[in-house]
């Protein structure tokens, strides 16, 4: 579902929707790359079940950030499994800071502060799952986005998530059995760390 497209507001226009918009719609705030004046942002959401989410961005370039409010702390966990099909994007959050190249993953806490800035031409998907539904504990999550680039599921996960998008881009729909089959290769993404 398309939930915001700026190539149909006047170029004037543009930056406001961007931050009012983007600000209601995901809880970030968004600026455009320096320079910037005609930024375009094309912006969809499916929803997947239980919860889960799968979000596509394609873009001239952004900077965005997260600042839950205080009180956010009852708030269950959501991950964000976040793959970029094309361009590159620069992600922090507590202390780890990481270059994606196009084709690469991170995993956010969406519920917690982070900053991400995607480059001129990128295009990025996320796939929101929150922690009860994922079914992981929140500390493997964390060692697994540490180390994410090591996993050997790595490469499949990163597939799953381009053809799932492809899939639900041609569909507008997410496929019948997507919610559980990513929720799968999520999973063990994660797992393929070990505990401790």
């Amino acid at each position: 579902m398309l939930l915001l497209d700026t190539s149909r507001y006047p170029v004037d226009d543009r930056q406001e929707i961007l931050r009012g918009g983007l600000a209601e719609l995901a809880g970030v705030d968004l600026a455009p790359l320096d320079g910037d004046t005609l930024m375009k942002l094309r912006f969809r959401a499916w929803d997947v079940g239980d919860g889960c989410s799968l979000l596509h961005a394609a873009s001239s370039g952004f900077h965005f950030t997260r600042n839950p409010p205080r009180d956010s702390g009852d708030e269950w966990p959501v991950i964000g499994f976040s793959m970029m099909p094309a361009g590159g994007a620069r992600f922090s959050q507590d202390d780890r800071q990481e270059l994606v190249l196009g084709g690469g993953m991170f995993i956010a806490e969406m519920s917690e502060q982070f900053s991400c800035q995607f480059a001129r031409s990128s295009e990025g998907v996320n796939l929101m799952v929150p922690l009860e539904v994922l079914d992981v504990p929140l500390r493997d999550v964390r060692t697994a986005a540490q180390w994410l680039r090591k996993s050997p599921v790595y490469g499949l996960a990163a597939q799953h998530l381009r053809t799932l998008l492809r899939y639900t881009q041609e569909f507008d729909a997410p496929h019948p059995a997507a919610q559980l089959a990513t929720l799968h290769v999520m999973r063990a993404l994660i797992k393929s760390f070990g505990t401790d």
